[in-house]
This record gives structure tokens, sequence and C-alpha cells, in this order.
């Protein structure tokens, strides 16, 4: 499909499965392991070194709310659900191990076995499941940018931006300003830099751009220092990653949400492209984690409180290509 963006909002009655949950033998490295959760009896050790077989489980460390290090622990919504279906398959708190990776480095952290499983925020999309096998949805997000505050874009302009169907004809002509926003109509202004990450699904829709500039980084934290620095007009990613980077920065920061229904993403848990029994039980623990509410508190707890308000989420199924 070219790489198209694939909306993952798949009913409970699809590809039903009737898996074991036995524990991966075997599965994973030993080191230090650090994280913290709302959970703790599903946390690794939060010092010295892991006890028995571990999993090791790839995260994003910079993102507040979804996946961030600081104090010597890791916390967020994706934490915590690694940590719930770490747990399901059969792991102690001293068993898992959380380690950082960068978005462009997802696949491949699990193709050389630095991870047997990355929870990063990680979207499913044609190209992605390419290599690697998913199992989710198990957040369903709207792509966004982040704007100084006194910026006027709407949400239609957010949706223009990331139309992969039509590049480049959306945007306000050329002719009528230089560079920048228009601040009457909340256009978004040919020229206007927009930073995206390397390896997001956002980079990929608006790749083709020929009338915005894209500057592209390794991290959510080195876009955000060039929004600060007045380098990039706008940095792009979704409603779930963004909003923890307004915090504690100095200057005012507004999230513009893409006001599309089409544009929808979804996050998977990801595991090596041939392990779809691995990702059939990791579909188990997601469908578990759905039933008892556990999901819901997730989101109370860790993206609720960065403005993050979730649409109706089905149950998820095993996605691979």
């Amino acid at each position: 499909m070219n790489g198209r963006i694939v909306r993952r909002r798949l009913g409970a009655a699809a590809c039903a499965l009737v898996l074991s949950m036995l524990p991966l033998a075997g599965c994973g490295t030993s080191g230090a392991g650090s994280s913290a959760t709302t959970d703790a009896d599903a946390l690794s050790a939060t010092s010295g070194q892991p006890q028995g077989p571990t999993i090791t489980i790839g995260v994003s460390s910079d993102l507040p709310g979804l996946g961030y290090w600081h104090d010597g622990a890791y916390s967020g919504f994706d934490i915590d659900v690694a940590a719930y279906v770490a747990k399901a398959l059969g792991y102690g708190r001293k068993q898992i191990v959380f380690v950082q990776v960068r978005p462009q480095e997802r696949d491949t952290a699990l193709d050389d076995g630095r991870a047997d499983m990355v929870v990063a925020g990680f979207t499913m999309t044609d190209e992605a499941a390419k290599n690697v096998a998913f199992a989710g949805s198990y957040l369903d997000v709207r792509p966004a940018v982040l704007v100084h505050d006194d910026e006027t874009l709407g949400g239609d302009a957010v949706a223009d931006l990331f139309d992969t169907t039509d590049s480049g004809t959306a945007i306000a002509d050329q002719h009528d300003v230089a560079v920048g926003h228009d601040k009457t109509n909340g256009d978004v202004r040919r020229n206007t830099t927009v930073c995206a990450v390397n390896g997001t699904a956002e980079r990929a829709m608006i790749a083709g751009r020929d009338d915005v500039t894209v500057k592209t980084y390794d991290t959510y934290g080195q876009c955000m220092t060039a929004l600060m620095a007045g380098s990039v007009d706008m940095v792009a990613g979704d409603e779930a990653t963004l909003p923890g980077l307004m915090h504690d920065r100095r200057g005012s920061y507004r999230l513009v949400t893409d006001s599309s229904d089409d544009d929808g993403l979804s996050y998977g848990i990801a595991v090596r492209h041939d392990r779809t029994e691995l990702a059939g039980k990791i579909t188990a623990a997601l469908r578990a984690m759905l039933d008892d509410g556990s999901w819901r508190q997730y989101v109370d707890a860790d993206l609720m409180p960065f403005g993050y308000r979730p649409s109706p989420l089905s149950s998820p199924t095993v996605t691979t290509y």
C-alpha cells in the first residue's frame, strides 16, 4: 500500500485467538533494570540485577506521560502497558528489563536482539509492518503539531498538512505571504519549517511535501529545542507524544490536533516479524487489560493529566503482513 497509514479500529470478533499464556523461555538479556509504574507488582527491579529469565522491552525515555526516564525510574502509559503485558506473559517484577529505543531503531532493536518487544508509541503502518509483527492497537491517536502559543493555526490546517492523498495542494499560496503561518485564517504557509522525528509515522506523512520545509531530528527533545530556539515553526507528532514536551519548558506553547477522522493512527506492540505466536499472546494480554479496567486506569493516570482524551478502543488483534 506504498507505506500509507493504516487506521486500526478492529472489532472484537476479528481474528479471535485461543493461545496459552506461557512465559518466554530464555527470552531477553540480563542487565540492570530500571522502571516505575503505578503497579509495583508488575515492575522490574528498581535496583540491582534482574533475577531469573528476563524479558527486555524497548521503550521511549524522553516523552513525559508516555515513556519517560526521570530520577532513576521509568514512568508513563507505555511503561504501564508494557509491565502489564510482561506480567501476563509470566514475568515477575525483577525479570523485566526496560531499554531505551529511539523511533528510527525500533525495528532494528528487535532484529538484533536488544529487545524482545517494543512498546514505544510505535504506529502501525504498512511500511512498519514489513519489518515487525504488531499486536494492537492499544491506543488510538490523531496527528498533531506543537506551535508557539501566539500562532492561530487550526485543526483543519493540520489535517491538510498530514493529508497524504494530495501533497502540496492544501497549503496556502506562497504569493500571499512569506514564511510561517497565516495569522488571519490559520492556514499553514508555504515554506513553513516543520520538525519531524526520524522513524515516525508523522515524518512519513509529510516527507513528500514540496510546500513546507521538513527538518528532521532523531528525538522529540531535539525538535522541541529547535522550536524554542525559533529555527522551526512547529513540531510534528501526535496527541499523546507531544503534550508532555510543553511541561517545564520556557515559553508558551499549544497543541493543535488534526481535525480529520481519516488521519487516525494506532499504536501497536511490536515483536520480531517471525514471532507471530508471541504477538498473539500479547494480544490476549491487551484484551485482558481492556476488560479488567487497567487500560482506562493507565490512561487516566498517565495521559489525561497532559490533556489526552481517549476515543473508544476496540478489542486488539494481531496485525502482520
